[in-house]
């Protein structure tokens, strides 16, 4: 058994423990939203204080006024996509286990980076140097987090029809695209994403992001567990041979143990 770079255990010849790989996958999953944010920070679109505007006390004379670019913010957005390259590029060279279909290089976008990278998570963990991995993208989205006007309150929703990310604060009833402006109602994306999930045949991990993304908090340990429950009494049965952390089900039917399990838990 390996150890963590934290001093956890990790399972399976691993370097990286679930804790990690966990911090790993939500790190990523926050990227399109940040990316967001970061846009609105670097264009000054919020945050002003229109106290020391216009000649009041203690206002900047024009001379003074700041530069229309919060540089840091811009450069921490620049060394988040550096870093997000780097790491797709070497698990695209070194051949990273992974269950993606495509094989193709993704986009030079954050939001193409972090959905490829997502599915190089496990991988990453059984790579030597997937510590670093670790580490330098968790700590590129913290540095990020710091500059940002807002805490990440946002729930995912999907993408819109011409294919940008969709994001709202939780509770709301719409959420409207910024590329297009297209409203739609968040019961229905819901709906949408999890219909479409139902189709997937998929890992633990990434069932995990999955069902996250419908409003679960699972850590990927606690549905490793579940999971090894269900396929010891038959309840679950995986698609073809493979450790646990390779392994495939069909997510219609682990969604529904998900479910099942979180309500006895609650209740």
């Amino acid at each position: 058994m390996n150890e963590c770079r934290c001093g956890r255990p990790t399972r399976d010849a691993a370097y990286v423990c679930d804790e990690c790989g966990d911090s790993l996958s939500r790190a990523l999953g926050d990227v399109p939203w940040l990316a967001e944010e970061l846009e609105v920070t670097i264009s000054r679109q919020k945050g002003v204080d229109y106290r020391g505007v216009g000649g009041g006390k203690g206002a900047k004379k024009p001379s003074e006024r700041p530069s229309p670019v919060v540089w840091g913010a811009s450069e921490a957005r620049g060394h988040l996509k550096a870093v997000m390259v780097s790491w797709a590029l070497y698990s695209h060279q070194e051949g990273v286990r992974n269950s993606n279909p495509n094989e193709e290089l993704p986009a030079d976008t954050l939001g193409a980076l972090s959905a490829w990278l997502l599915w190089m998570v496990d991988g990453l963990t059984l790579d030597e140097i997937g510590p670093d991995a670790v580490d330098e993208i968790t700590d590129a989205v913290a540095k990020c987090y710091r500059l940002i006007d807002r805490p990440a309150d946002a729930k995912f929703y999907g993408r819109c029809e011409c294919g940008e990310w969709l994001y709202a604060q939780p509770g709301r009833e719409t959420v409207k695209c910024r590329a297009c402006g297209e409203q739609s109602e968040t019961a229905i994306l819901n709906e949408l994403m999890w219909q479409e999930a139902m189709d997937k045949i998929v890992t633990v991990s990434e069932a995990r992001i999955l069902a996250n993304r419908m409003g679960f908090e699972l850590s990927e340990s606690t549905l490793f567990r579940w999971v090894a429950k269900w396929v010891d009494d038959g309840r679950l049965v995986p698609h073809g041979d493979g450790d646990e952390r390779t392994r495939r089900f069909s997510f219609s039917p682990l969604s529904a143990l998900i479910h099942a399990e979180t309500r006895k838990r609650v209740a």
